[in-house]
């Protein structure tokens, strides 16, 4: 069984850092509006839909970091990372960039849109391979933890959840 904790779970708890922290920045590919509407509602100067174009959304993510912002960046797991491995690779891992990844669906979660909505547990594999990068997959007893172990890596991050 999966321990995992739910896109809700993680972006509430995502939230409470973000409402506090005027640099925070979201990036996301064109999904989860219900799971993020406190920030859409509350923040439209800092909460964007970049639409389904991964690979723009990590680079304006580095241009973001570089100009002094905090961004994360909210997507499904095999967009985020199959599509944008490149600039995961050379524009955040590369240069040590605090560039924060929400992964949603993970463990195909999305098995029900078919397998381009899939991955099995690849993401964790591929985004292991990235020497920078701290990786999380949260569950109930250690989101908390890990969302501030997450906020407190001065450095990329991954993050998967269901």
């Amino acid at each position: 069984m999966n321990n995992l904790v739910s896109k809700q779970e993680v972006m509430k708890e995502i939230y409470n850092y973000f409402k506090k922290d005027e640099k925070m920045a979201l990036l996301v590919g064109d999904m989860g509006f219900a799971v993020l509407d406190d920030f859409f509602n509350n923040h439209k100067d800092r909460a964007f839909n970049t639409g389904i174009c991964e690979q723009a959304t990590i680079s304006m993510s580095a241009g973001m970091y570089l100009a002094g912002l905090k961004p994360i960046v909210y997507s499904q797991v095999p967009f985020l990372v199959m599509r944008a491995y490149e600039q995961i690779r050379y524009d955040l891992n590369e240069h040590t960039m605090n560039v924060k990844l929400i992964g949603v669906g993970a463990d195909n979660y999305f098995s029900a849109l078919g397998r381009s909505h899939c991955m099995d547990n690849d993401d964790l594999t591929m985004m292991g391979v990235f020497e920078n990068f701290k990786l999380f997959s949260p569950t109930k007893e250690s989101l908390k933890e890990d969302i501030e172990k997450m906020f407190k890596y001065d450095g990329p991050t991954y993050l998967r959840c269901l």
